[in-house]
């Protein structure tokens, strides 16, 4: 178990993010400053680049929900909640994670396809939208690679590319 050094909540050794308050636990601060050393073709970290058929995963770390995307065919995905007034849903909607308690925008921050890699940008969202723990810059998009932790407000989601199998 890792506990957080600010709220002083005991996370599981492989979380990265504090899941009750967000916080980033000492496990990642290593991995981001560590040896960026590649060999060559092979990324340190995660993969920010695919070929074929790949399947997008962004999964809730309080209670398991996932969302999962063809990821040769996304072109934009909101992440957020359900506006109550007009009843627009986005397609990754947090509202069953308890996304309106946890700071989640109604159209917090968007994953979109450019130049061969998928990204994400923040929305201009009340509460921030954290990649690793780093906020994000609103409307400066941004990388994802697998296993990175998104932080809307106080809601993680982790991101996982895995191949699609053959039929």
């Amino acid at each position: 178990m890792i506990t957080c050094k600010e709220c002083g909540h005991q996370n599981r050794d492989e979380e990265k993010i504090c899941v009750k308050c967000g916080s980033l636990l000492e496990a990642v601060a290593t991995r981001a400053l560590g040896n960026t050393d590649t060999e060559e073709g092979v990324p340190k970290w995660g993969s920010a680049r695919f070929n074929g058929a790949m399947m997008l995963t962004l999964e809730v770390l309080d209670n398991g929900q996932q969302f999962q995307f063809d990821a040769g065919q996304i072109e934009e995905v909101i992440i957020g909640r359900q506006n109550p007034d007009s009843g627009e849903i986005p397609p990754v909607d947090l509202t069953a994670s308890n996304g309106l308690a946890k700071g989640v925008s109604r159209r917090h921050a968007t994953i979109m396809r450019r130049d061969g890699a998928l990204h994400i940008v923040d929305n201009n969202s009340a509460n921030g939208t954290f990649l690793n723990g780093q906020k994000l810059v609103a409307g400066q998009p941004r990388i994802l690679r697998d296993g990175d932790d998104i932080r809307l407000g106080h809601l993680v989601l982790r991101v996982t590319f895995r191949a699609t199998q053959p039929l």
